[in-house]
């Protein structure tokens, strides 16, 4: 097999495996029944084209997607594969390995967009308010708590054709479609854009909107939902600490 079809096929693995926690050089090499050695030099290549990025740890080298964009320039990819997969089989992987999908795919679309100021202050805001956070909450990083509140507010109702669509291929609908990805930098940016208020003012209010609809929305108790109540307890403090409550 020639070199660029071990990264085509690589790369194509790691679309699909996009929410599996365990990429790891030796199950890709196994998974895809190649060499180590081989699997090793193909994402070293690929790693020094910014394709992908390599987590490594003590014992292994985990592999991860990086940017879908440059996948697509290079043809590992194909913009059929992109449209027809990335919404519906994406978001059900996530569900069947039981991970929720970060932020990441939203920094990873296959167009390029200018960074909004938006952006750089959630960041701001979020970097700030790990010195209020629970030390393991802080350690799991700014995307995946926004996320795991977003996704708690905005879930879409499934309809009959989703349900069907579901039924067909041996799954159970959930009563709403697989979550996507949040744009808190977007609510940001559209409560300071219509109340004219400053950022950290938006940031607070934007807490605040969750906070009613989880409230509003809240069909009992448990764990992820005491996780989301935490959450949002501790990035609330940030608002306390500026006086904004």
């Amino acid at each position: 097999m020639r070199s660029r079809d071990l990264e085509k096929r690589l790369v194509q693995y790691l679309f699909y495996k996009h929410h599996d926690l365990n990429t790891t050089l030796r199950k890709i090499s196994r998974e895809l029944q190649m060499p180590y050695s081989t699997v090793r030099d193909v994402v070293q290549r690929l790693e020094a084209e910014g394709v992908v990025y390599v987590l490594r740890l003590e014992r292994e080298h985990v592999v991860r997607l990086k940017d879908v964009s440059k996948a697509l320039e290079r043809g590992y990819l194909t913009p059929e594969m992109l449209f027809r997969e990335f919404g519906y089989t994406t978001p059900l992987a996530a569900r069947k390995n039981g991970v929720y999908i970060g932020d990441e795919l939203f920094l990873t679309l296959p167009f390029k967009i200018r960074r909004h100021e938006a952006f750089d202050k959630l960041i701001e805001l979020e970097l700030k308010s790990r010195q209020f956070a629970d030390p393991y909450l802080a350690g799991l990083g700014e995307w995946p708590r926004l996320s795991l509140l977003f996704y708690r507010a905005v879930l879409t109702p499934d309809d009959n054709l989703r349900r069907r669509w579901l039924a067909e291929r041996g799954l159970e609908s959930l009563g709403y479609y697989e979550p996507a990805y949040g744009f808190f930098a977007f609510l940001l940016y559209a409560l300071r854009k219509t109340l004219g208020v400053d950022w950290e003012e938006a940031y607070c209010k934007a807490l605040g909107l969750v906070e009613e609809y989880i409230k509003e929305t809240r069909a009992g108790e448990g764990p992820v939902e005491g996780l989301v109540d935490e959450v949002l307890k501790n990035m609330r403090k940030i608002c306390e600490s500026v006086g904004r409550p």
